[in-house]
């Protein structure tokens, strides 16, 4: 539901803020919104409900990268008023920056291994589009041996692809992919694409087992499995089979391989 006094393109620029919050975009690449464009209380309303209320949001990102988005926006905030008496910062709104900055100071030692919820979301402009959250480590530097632990750009352009020009060749087709580590792509294909069958491998036992918990996260489980799959090692039928017993795939799908 839009705020008042929101334009439909204002409503959009908010919500590809929201967008990048989820997805935990670097704040110095995101575009936080003008001043004059926040200071309505309904705004500020829309932006407690729609991004911040852990009471009544799952997933949201770090309490220590929240932290930031919600500093870098009150200080914008801030600088825009000029009436005290006409202006004001939503009690909700300095609430949630309170609560953010204590979770945030207790989180200090936050390393780029931590698991959390990031959430992607598909390239349209409707309100309500398409997401997909994977439990990873945002922060994760290294594309060394745990470089199966977060999702990297390749695998976001390929999603890109498939989502707006390639959705015919996942649509009821069966799907592998191979070095899928945490699962964006396999489950985006199980919960957006149509496809029938998607069987996602890693070479990684620890990735595949993060990779099922994501699976059950966008309750794909019927759609979207997952295997430890080697390469160089002798391939095993039982790898490439489902619970049917089908071997057969119409598209392989790999990104960063």
């Amino acid at each position: 539901m839009s705020p008042p006094l929101v334009t439909n393109w204002d409503r959009l620029h908010f919500e590809l803020f929201r967008r990048k919050y989820l997805q935990m975009i670097d704040p110095l690449e995101i575009a936080f919104p003008y001043g004059e464009l926040i200071k309505p209380l309904p705004v500020q309303d829309w932006l407690v409900r729609n991004m911040f209320d852990k009471r009544r949001l799952e997933n949201l990102p770090t309490a220590r990268y929240t932290f930031r988005i919600m500093k870098k926006l009150l200080s914008i905030l801030e600088d825009a008023m000029e009436d005290p008496e006409e202006d004001e910062i939503l009690n909700d709104l300095t609430d949630c920056f309170t609560d953010f900055l204590v979770r945030a100071r207790q989180d200090e030692m936050e390393s780029a291994q931590e698991k959390c919820p990031v959430t992607y979301t598909a390239p349209v402009g409707e309100v309500d589009a398409p997401t997909v959250t994977i439990l990873e480590a945002p922060f994760l530097l290294s594309c060394g041996g745990d470089s199966g632990n977060r999702t990297w750009a390749a695998a976001l352009h390929l999603a890109t692809y498939l989502f707006t020009d390639g959705r015919y060749l996942v649509e009821n087709k069966s799907i592998l992919e191979l070095g899928a580590g945490l699962g964006f792509l396999s489950i985006l294909c199980g919960k957006h694409l149509g496809a029938k069958h998607v069987l996602m491998t890693d070479g990684s036992e620890a990735v595949m087992d993060l990779a099922q918990g994501n699976v059950e996260l966008n309750g794909v489980e019927g759609v979207v499995e997952t295997s430890v799959l080697e390469w160089g090692a002798p391939c095993i039928d039982d790898v490439l089979q489902d619970e049917s017993g089908l071997t057969s795939y119409d598209l392989v799908l790999g990104a960063d391989i």
